[in-house]
């Protein structure tokens, strides 16, 4: 199969059903207006307008108050479900039933997935997003929330996590993590609140059709006549409304299947294993509860999940497992699986495999793929001593896991390398919180022993831990932090680097927002800037001075901006690469994306990603808000 032919068609075959999808609510405004034209028509007298026609009450002039007013009432509809929606993915999941994950949680199935996410995350160069688990669930599911980068949430169901292996689990948070790398999220949320309009109208004609006004009510015949109208009137709003609903369904439906197939394709692609998706899709078909949900608002968002959350044929959000499974595996004998009820096999914690990571192919293949049929953990962890690896209050990679000691793990990051600052670093702290002083005062030997490679892997497992803090704890911190960051009078790279990271993932999900203006619909306008940002990328390489100039003309090359030149090193100062950068993320999406992959070749173009270059891209995409793809292809 050649996956990136498959994701090229589905993409093609989404953007033909979205257009559908317009045309459908244009189609809906006409309707009512006929309706109401018919409602004026037959409740004016005959006698005094002897000649009418149904025609002149389809005058322009009316028939544009009345879009206007459908219109209005369609976005009224559409805004109070965004209300739910912008909060962000942590906020659809817990709609649907879903509790929060803590990092370090001591139930074996729930550290096994949070792993799974982690190794993903990290393996895509994202921070982890926040997990979440329906309970009362055993139907096997799973799905990805949000609206872009900073604010995704994966949430799975206690069946998918009680009913899958390692491998089979793995494949299917890889299909949620190409949902939120294609941007199928915010494809999802636009769906579930433009659908929610419909459903507005058909309940605005339930409540015509059920009124007490009803023709029956009243003794004179003209008041009859009229009220009987506007029961009819209801009624066909009613018709309209959810005939609306079921053609959007099936809109929505036929959309939602073609990102299936891409999201299916990706994660096969993102994983290199066709097992553990194929796999997955095998044990649902040989389950009883299969995907089926309970909770009533799962059916309005069908098309969020893995798989279908109830059966159907044309509104069915998902193709037939089937087709799906024999798309990843031609040679499957027909044969479904019957789930695993508890953790059988048992694996080494995969902590020591993202420790020793190394930012190459070898160790991303290590990552992904390669951990199939292993659990998550040996019981015997459990029960490890005080002081074990994986217990010990000096374990960073536990630390960051926690929401209060995350803290800790940022402001060791920054702590510099001369003890004049260092101290009044330390102070500021003591000031701030002196329990947090003491704690990274007995840490700070741990951050002496990292590799520069292990920065960023500390800061995206922290950046999930910092979310589940209050408003007003976070606000303190990231004072705090920019404090820190300012103590010797200057912003270093790493310290541009990790600030950006944390107020890029987290500042949205405490409803800090920015407003994003895409200025630039042109590369050329941002040649100068581009420029400045490939040259900072290409000397931090390490190499040549042959090779870094090739490496900035590869960049140049890709994003079609030929005629750039090599800024000096001098000239490539932290404050205009930041500027630059801001410059940038005000292009539009799809110059954005080409932008990043230019820079994507300049970094890969020796063969090798020092850890300097990798945090630097991976705080360019967080600041630009797009997925960071291809940076560790083979």
């Amino acid at each position: 199969m050649n996956f990136y032919a498959a994701q090229d068609q589905a993409r093609k075959s989404s953007r033909i059903l979205m257009l559908l999808f317009v045309l459908l609510n244009i189609a809906l405004v006409v309707l009512i207006n006929l309706l109401f034209a018919w409602y004026l028509w037959v409740n004016d007298d005959p006698l005094a307008l002897p000649d009418r026609v149904f025609l002149d009450y389809l005058s322009w002039q009316r028939i544009f108050v009345v879009a206007l007013a459908i219109g209005l009432l369609l976005l009224f509809a559409a805004w109070l479900k965004w209300l739910d929606v912008k909060q962000g993915g942590g906020a659809v999941a817990e709609m649907f039933g879903g509790r929060q994950v803590q990092p370090l949680t001591n139930d074996t199935a729930e550290r096994r997935l949070i792993n799974v996410v982690e190794e993903m995350a990290l393996a895509a160069g994202i921070p982890v997003p926040p997990v979440y688990v329906m309970h009362n669930e055993m139907g096997i599911n799973a799905f990805a929330a949000g609206l872009g980068l900073t604010d995704a949430a994966i949430c799975v169901t206690r069946g998918t996590l009680d009913s899958l292996s390692r491998d089979q689990l793995q494949g299917v948070i890889a299909h949620e993590f190409s949902h939120i790398l294609n941007g199928d999220m915010r494809i999802n949320m636009r769906l579930l609140v433009m659908l929610h309009g419909m459903v507005f109208f058909a309940e605005l004609g339930r409540v015509f059709a059920s009124s007490r006004t009803s023709w029956w009510a009243d003794s004179t015949r003209s008041k009859s006549s009229s009220r009987g109208y506007l029961v009819l009137l209801g009624l066909g709003l009613m018709v309209v409304g959810w005939c609306g609903v079921m053609v959007g369904n099936m809109l929505k439906a036929a959309i939602s299947r073609q990102r299936e197939f891409l999201a299916d394709a990706s994660a096969v692609q993102f994983t290199r294993n066709p097992e553990g998706i194929g796999g997955a899709l095998k044990v649902i078909g040989g389950s009883h509860f299969q995907g089926h949900l309970s909770h009533p608002e799962c059916q309005e968002a069908g098309h969020l999940f893995f798989s279908a959350v109830m059966p159907g044929w044309l509104w069915s959000t998902h193709p037939p497992l089937d087709v799906r499974i024999r798309k990843v595996d031609p040679e499957w004998d027909g044969n479904y699986l019957e789930p695993q009820p508890s953790l059988r096999s048992a694996e080494a914690d995969v902590d020591k495999i993202i420790k020793a990571n190394c930012p190459n192919a070898e160790v991303i293949d290590a990552l992904i793929g390669t951990l199939a049929g292993a659990e998550l953990m040996n019981d015997t962890e459990q029960d490890q001593p005080p002081g074990s690896p994986h217990t010990s209050d000096n374990d960073l990679y536990n630390l960051a896991r926690d929401p209060y000691d995350a803290r800790i793990v940022l402001l060791g990051l920054l702590m510099d390398g001369d003890s004049r600052v260092r101290e009044k670093q330390l102070t500021l702290i003591g000031a701030e919180d002196a329990a947090l002083e003491d704690r990274l005062c007995t840490c700070l030997k741990r951050f002496e022993q990292l590799s520069r490679a292990e920065y960023l892997q500390l800061i995206e497992l922290a950046l999930p831990a910092l979310k589940s803090q209050s408003a007003s704890q976070y606000k303190s911190f990231k004072r705090l932090l920019l404090r820190v960051v300012q103590a010797d009078q200057q912003i270093d790279l790493f310290e541009w680097v990790l600030y950006q990271l944390v107020s890029r993932y987290c500042d949205a999900h405490f409803g800090v927002r920015r407003k994003r203006q895409n200025r630039y619909d042109s590369i050329k306008a941002l040649g100068d800037h581009y420029a400045v940002v490939i040259s900072m990328l290409a000397y931090h390489g390490e190499m040549p001075d042959d090779l870094t100039l090739k490496a900035f003309n590869r960049g140049a090359g890709v994003a079609g901006l030929y005629t750039l030149a090599l800024l000096p090193r001098a000239e490539c100062t932290r404050e205009r690469f930041a500027a630059s950068v801001t410059e940038l993320a005000a292009a539009t999406p799809f110059i954005r994306q080409r932008m990043l992959k230019g820079m994507v070749q300049v970094v890969r173009h020796d063969g090798e990603i020092v850890p300097v270059e990798r945090e630097m891209i991976t705080a360019i995409a967080a600041v630009m808000e797009s997925p960071l793809i291809g940076l560790d292809e083979a």
